[in-house]
Parts: C-alpha cells; sequence; structure tokens
C-alpha cells in the first residue's frame, strides 16, 4: 500500500476504541518500521502555557490549548507554516518539528498558525493499513484549513470528505458537468 504521509486519517463511525473515537489524524511517518501521526481534534483542557512556564521556566503568551496528539508518550512536537524552523515537511505548507529550539521560537514569537502536541499515535509495521483495509480509518488529503482549522467539527467535514472522495472513486467519474441538469 501507498505511504499515507499527509493524509489525513478519520476515524469510522464505527471505531468505539475510545483512544481513536471521532478522531482526525494527521499522519507524519508512514514507512516500513511503523507509522506516527498527531490527533488534530484532541485539544486538552490546558493551555501551551501552563506546561511551557513549567517545563521551560519561562513566561509564555499564547493562549493556545495544548493538544493531545495520542495516547503515545513522546517529545513534544509541534505543527506549523516556517519552513526554516521545520524538522520536514509534512505536505505543500504543513511542517513539523520536534527540536528544543525550533518549538522555542514558534512558541516564545507566538508565530501563528501552530500547533503543539504532548503524546501522539503510533502503529507497528502493517498495523495501520490492516486497520484501513478492515474499515476503521479514511484517508483524505491534508490543507492548512483542516490542519490548522476549527477543530471543533473536524471529524464531521473530514469524514464528509471522504465520503465525497469515496463516491467519486465508485463511479468512475472524472469530469463532471458544471450544470447539474446536463447529467
Amino acid at each position: 500500500m501507498k505511504s499515507q504521509k499527509g493524509c489525513l486519517l478519520v476515524a469510522s463511525p464505527a471505531l468505539v476504541d475510545p483512544n481513536f473515537r471521532q478522531t482526525v489524524i494527521l499522519l507524519i511517518q508512514d514507512a516500513e518500521e511503523g507509522t506516527l501521526g498527531l490527533i488534530l481534534n484532541r485539544p486538552s483542557d490546558k493551555q501551551i502555557r501552563d506546561l511551557w512556564e513549567t517545563i521551560f521556566k519561562q513566561p509564555c503568551e499564547t493562549n493556545q490549548p495544548l493538544n493531545l496528539g495520542g495516547p503515545v508518550l513522546g517529545p513534544l512536537m509541534i505543527l506549523h507554516t516556517r519552513q526554516e524552523l521545520a524538522d520536514l515537511e509534512i505536505c505543500q505548507g504543513i511542517y513539523f518539528s520536534s527540536q528544543k529550539n525550533y518549538l522555542e521560537e514558534i512558541v516564545n514569537h507566538n508565530v501563528q498558525p501552530f500547533k503543539l502536541f504532548l503524546g501522539h499515535s503510533g502503529w507497528s509495521e502493517g498495523q495501520l493499513h490492516t486497520e484501513m483495509e478492515e474499515g476503521a480509518w479514511y484517508s483524505v488529503p491534508a490543507n492548512r484549513h483542516f490542519v490548522f482549522g476549527d477543530e471543533s467539527e473536524l471529524w464531521q467535514r473530514t469524514l464528509y470528505q471522504a465520503g465525497q472522495d469515496s463516491l467519486i472513486r465508485v463511479l468512475q467519474t472524472n469530469h463532471l458537468p458544471e450544470d447539474s441538469s446536463l447529467n
């Protein structure tokens, strides 16, 4: 199966695992050795400043929520739009970083848009592809609007997009007339 890096995983309505129920995950890495992603629609009840001042012992000006990237513990990770502060590009104009100096630059200067994550989602080799074949996840292309926009209805919007994409594939319709009366 083709790499899903840079795609959004949209949880199927049938997926009831509480860690992933109604989640949308941006895939950061999808390689033979495993897959890593960040849940985009799980803001925590803590603000970034709460964590920042405790860990980095410096004030923080942002009022943004700290996001829960998934059930796997790990370093702080950030999604942003500044290429010069990137560890890697996820898809066009969306970058990922986990280096401390990049995190500090983005958060301390409140470089918008960005999302800071505690924890991540991970799958062992082949696990995600098996779950996708079983219908637990749908895949849609990521874009800035989905990644940095309002997450309150993100699952519904991306699920709708996945349904549209599937319908077009099933119908094998590459060209729809602009005037639907011509159908």
